[in-house]
């Protein structure tokens, strides 16, 4: 697996073999300087899959947010970039978990929510 950025609020990687990105939000996004270089990391990690490529969202680390205008800006850039199909991870049923249910309806973006990181995984490996 390559890292492509590594912050305190956020880790983006690929893994080639694959064709999927890895995400990992940490902590609580209030503040635009928090994610400076967000969609910049999520665009270099898009250039490195082919269309069709997958997404692990792992929100177990995170607890708010509130810059959902961003996380909408980063759904649009990985549909477009040839996302298939996403899978978000979390600890338990939060608030955040229905605040990114009610954004994905507006996105369309194509996810499906996890409670079990296996469980995310093969689902996201099948065809």
């Amino acid at each position: 697996m390559k890292t492509v950025v590594s912050t305190d609020s956020y880790t983006i990687a690929v893994e080639g073999t694959k064709n999927r990105v890895y995400i990992t939000m940490r902590g609580s996004w209030t503040n635009p300087q928090q994610i400076v270089g967000w969609l910049e990391g999520l665009a270099a990690a898009f250039k490195l899959c082919k269309p069709g490529f997958t997404e692990f969202i792992d929100w177990t680390e995170s607890n708010a947010i509130l810059l959902t205008d961003e996380i909408a800006k980063a759904q649009k850039l990985a549909m477009d970039a040839g996302l298939r199909k996403a899978a978000r991870l979390y600890k338990e049923e939060t608030f955040l978990k229905l605040q990114m249910d009610r954004l994905t309806e507006k996105t369309n973006f194509p996810v499906k929510s996890f409670y079990d990181k296996k469980e995310a995984e093969a689902w996201l490996d099948e065809a």
